[in-house]
């Protein structure tokens, strides 16, 4: 099918499009913030679906959790030079990467689902921490790839 811009095939002038140049951009910039949103809601609700609704306290638990967690791979990180090259939105290899990052998410709610069977206030903490260790550290696994030279091409596997 063509279209009357060119005579060039109508989803290649889609494709080539500003706008699709646009949400290219907005899905690469939303990939690891969107993965790890998934990761955090699935952590709430592993919790409240073993817990009940939390109490207030508890709440700040779950983000005493997810923020320690987060500080402490920004300090164990904060001497490395840099950050990688290529984000794991813009890896050459779109199937390893999709991959890699279904394995940090699923990795991290099944934790969030083993931990969430302590029943203890201390899960509510204990949860997001090993879920935001796990969703970061394994969705990073790509980035290094890439950065180790796991291949240039665009491929996609």
């Amino acid at each position: 099918m063509t279209s009357a811009r060119g005579g060039k095939p109508v989803f290649r002038w889609m494709r080539e499009s500003a706008y699709f140049r646009a949400l290219q951009t907005a899905l690469h910039g939303a990939g690891v913030p969107y993965g790890y949103a998934v990761t955090v809601w699935a952590t709430g609700s592993a919790l409240a679906g073993e817990h009940g609704p939390p109490t207030s306290p508890e709440i700040f638990l779950f983000a005493l959790g997810a923020t320690g967690a987060y500080g402490g791979l920004v300090l164990l990180t904060g001497e490395t030079g840099g950050e990688a090259k290529k984000p794991l939105s813009r890896s050459p290899h779109l199937v390893r990467a999709g991959l890699v990052h279904l394995a940090a998410i699923g990795a991290a709610i099944t934790a969030a689902l083993l931990v969430a069977q302590i029943h203890s206030s201390a899960a509510w903490i204990l949860a997001t921490l090993a879920a935001t260790l796990l969703y970061l550290g394994i969705a990073s696994v790509e980035v290094a790839a890439v950065e180790r030279g796991g291949g240039d091409s665009a491929s996609g596997g």
